[in-house]
């Protein structure tokens, strides 16, 4: 079997300081093209532009407009990975409050650059190699797996590798299906209220107690009036 070219057609991977800002101001670029102007307009004429610098001085660290994607995806792929980490070593709090927290992290993260998480899901895996894919799913299914056995929350999944890998795709494909499909109702606080709801029934066993305040409104509104 013929193996995928690979994207990573960087010329000059940078070294010195000054090299490191001018990638970093290339990734920076790409990002703004692709929020304010489309995936089309993400070429690496006019992303060198927005950056400020020459196409030829792109193409010294980027052969291609993949390889500049491939090095977003590895960016964003750090930036999730010390999310996470910085968020799970935050112990303080109920099970509500530690799942809310680390919700409305990873929500922050997918909103600052939406336009370039939405690309990702549907170019990914075509732009970077499956095994570091995988590899970045493995440390953060490894985190919660680590935070599940040493919280000493009342988790009543036994098995907790398995109930790390559920966690991890359940939560983070709720995030990007919402950030593709952008359903009508679905803001971010119906969005973190849900998937803090879904993350404690399976692992805790309890509602929230905004969930069940939830509820309870809608019991109330919806009982018939008493007879007179």
């Amino acid at each position: 079997m013929s193996r995928r070219p690979s994207t990573r057609a960087a010329r000059k991977p940078p070294q010195q300081s000054r090299s490191k800002v001018t990638v970093s101001s290339i990734l920076d670029a790409a990002v703004r093209v692709l929020d304010q102007e489309g995936a089309d307009a993400a070429t690496t004429t006019r992303i060198a532009e927005v950056a400020g610098v020459s196409v030829g001085t792109l193409y010294q660290y980027f052969g291609n407009r993949d390889s500049i994607l491939d090095a977003l995806q590895d960016r964003e792929f750090e930036r999730a990975t010390e999310l996470m980490t910085r968020l799970l070593a935050e112990m303080g709090g109920t099970a509500e409050q530690i799942a809310r927290r680390v919700i409305e992290g990873l929500l922050e993260l997918y909103a600052a650059c939406p336009a370039l998480h939405r690309l990702l899901v549907v170019e990914g895996l075509r732009v970077t190699p499956t095994d570091r894919v995988q590899a970045f799913d493995l440390r953060m299914v490894s985190a919660i797996r680590a935070f599940l056995a040493s919280s000493g929350l009342p988790i009543r999944r036994r098995k907790h590798d398995v109930a790390a890998f559920v966690i991890y795709h359940s939560v983070r494909a709720t995030m990007l299906a919402r950030l593709l499909e952008a359903p009508a109702g679905v803001d971010d606080r119906a969005l973190v209220d849900e998937v803090t709801d879904l993350v404690l029934s399976y692992l805790v066993g309890t509602a929230p107690a905004a969930s069940l305040a939830r509820g309870a409104r809608s019991s109330s509104s919806g009982a018939a009036p008493a007879s007179g």
